[in-house]
């Protein structure tokens, strides 16, 4: 239990109740935990879904996958991240996209009308929590449009400035260590991986960037 409370402390929408709060509300959740392998499909493209997730441990991807195979790496989900909250707001709830393990994980999963439905967790407390659903939900709007700001861009090197100055812009600094591995930035990019690491060495032999494995520092570069 106590794993969970700590989770949901730092999750959306949860993070803005007290755990001595979190504790009297979460059996009333009714959820429960499942233990996922790495590589293991949790949820698939145009499933429907009442139910909301919470990482509590592990790495979860998720995708769009294609008919020639390329993916299309949409999220990295880690501890305390939320799924299938921005999909049970839809009236179809169909999810458009798929989940699975990157890693061995554990994610604890109740059914959406905990919350979104009165009756089952005090009034107050959900009042809360749906102030941060919405808050959720439009920033998941955001983030997906800066991916699409940055992978509409034509040419390779466009597309790893554009993302670079995204997190230069997110961490307000320009040195940041990002989220994705090469094999995971290739697939946010949508770009062959061989490709991606390619002209990142050539932006670093021309003095654009620093970078090592995840660490990157911008020295000049603009679109």
């Amino acid at each position: 239990m106590d794993k969970i409370i700590k989770a949901l402390a730092k999750s959306r929408p949860f993070h803005n109740l007290s755990e001595e709060t979190l504790k009297e509300i979460t059996p009333l959740l009714k959820g429960n935990v499942k233990f996922f392998e790495k590589g293991a499909l949790l949820l698939d493209e145009g499933e429907y879904v009442d139910y909301i997730g919470i990482v509590l441990s592990g790495k979860l991807a998720v995708s769009n996958f294609y008919s020639t195979g390329d993916e299309n790496l949409v999220n990295i989900l880690e501890p305390s991240y939320s799924f299938g909250l921005e999909i049970t707001c839809t009236y179809e709830k169909l999810s458009p996209f798929s989940i699975y393990a990157l890693t061995d994980s554990e994610v604890f999963i109740f059914n959406q009308n905990a919350i979104f439905k009165k009756g089952t967790i005090p009034e107050e407390c959900r009042s809360i929590i749906l102030q941060d659903v919405l808050k959720f939900v439009a920033n998941e709007n955001m983030r997906k449009y800066h991916k699409i700001k940055i992978i509409s861009h034509y040419k390779l090197r466009q597309k790893i400035i554009a993302y670079l100055l995204f997190e230069k812009q997110k961490n307000k600094s320009d040195t940041f260590i990002i989220p994705y591995n090469r094999e995971e930035l290739s697939k946010f990019l949508c770009v062959n991986r061989s490709a991606l690491s390619h002209e990142l060495s050539s932006m670093q032999k021309e003095g654009l960037i620093k970078f090592d494995k995840n660490y990157f520092e911008i020295i000049s570069i603009n679109l």
